[in-house]
């Protein structure tokens, strides 16, 4: 993989890395967070390169890629979830094309749902990696959990009041960072590959950026109202891949989608909690890849593969 390089989009500098020959269909990479960048999915995603066209990115306020002062010029106010969808939308336009496959994860899913809300025409089809497309109602059954309980008490909870970490000289990204590792034993199922899991999150470019809007409870909900009907309106292909023992996003979330998307395709991944592609790679990239190189459409017609 190549080391990246800034490109213009909306206005703004991004910091995006591709793998794979141009000529292939494009598929553009939403990274999750919102406070980290797109390297964590790097090593599932770029497996795809003889497949696809992969276009990673870091979101505004994240990594590279722009961001608010004071090591950017970019105002706090415009970390809002409709501009990171016309983010997607202008990067498929940047990249010359009309349309590009697009795969969200987690965070990162639920804007691929705004971008298909807000550019419909920019997406031509739509991968959703452990995420959900609810805002609530399942929140206290996962509390309830005994697994989820369990692991809640094996990594001690980080202090939202540590200087160190929410200070005025606290290091980019500390809370997000502490956070990350601190939640690691829910965020993976394969608690045998837990260093190993700490060694991806130590190469994570961890931003602050989100951190304000965030703890102050006015960051906007990402994905767009009624995202089922949005994706029902939309009528392309989408795919639902998630962890069997996601514990971020139950996997039961999964199934109800897949039931209220008709056509819809589900994969679920055994073996595997919220960072399915970690846990078990060569299922997740199973999945994917046998989405990625089915019969495609528009508008409900195959298209032989254009894009």
């Amino acid at each position: 993989m190549g080391d990246g390089e800034r490109v213009r989009v909306n206005g703004l500098d991004m910091f995006v890395r591709r793998v794979g020959d141009p000529a292939l269909p494009p598929l553009v990479v939403v990274h999750g967070g919102p406070t980290w960048d797109h390297s964590y999915l790097a090593p599932a995603v770029e497996r795809l390169g003889d497949v696809a066209h992969v276009v990673m990115f870091d979101l505004r306020g994240c990594g590279r890629s722009a961001r608010v002062p004071p090591l950017g010029t970019l105002p706090v106010d415009d970390l809002r979830p409709t501009l990171l969808a016309d983010d997607v939308a202008g990067l498929v336009g940047h990249l010359g094309v009309e349309r590009a496959d697009v795969l969200g994860f987690s965070y990162g899913g639920m804007i691929a749902m705004r971008a298909v809300d807000r550019h419909p025409g920019r997406v031509r089809r739509l991968l959703l990696a452990s995420t959900t497309a609810y805002r609530d109602g399942w929140q206290a059954d996962l509390e309830a959990d005994p697994e989820y309980r369990r692991r809640l008490t094996l990594r001690p909870p980080v202090r939202f009041d540590d200087p160190a970490l929410v200070g005025p000289h606290a290091p980019d990204g500390a809370l997000s960072r502490a956070m990350a590792h601190t939640s690691a034993t829910r965020d993976i199922w394969r608690l045998d590959r837990l260093d190993e899991w700490d060694r991806v999150l130590d190469g994570v470019r961890f931003s602050s950026d989100w951190n304000g809007p965030s703890l102050a409870g006015v960051r906007r909900p990402a994905a767009p109202d009624d995202a089922p009907a949005v994706l029902r309106r939309w009528g392309r292909p989408v795919l639902v891949v998630q962890g069997e023992h996601d514990l971020s996003f139950p996997v039961a979330l999964a199934d109800r989608l897949h039931t209220e998307v008709p056509g819809s395709t589900l994969a679920r991944v055994p073996d595997a909690g919220h960072m399915a592609h970690f846990d078990n790679p060569d299922a997740w990239d199973a999945a994917v890849r046998g989405f990625l190189t089915g019969p495609s459409w528009v508008d409900g017609r195959g298209d032989g593969g254009a894009h």
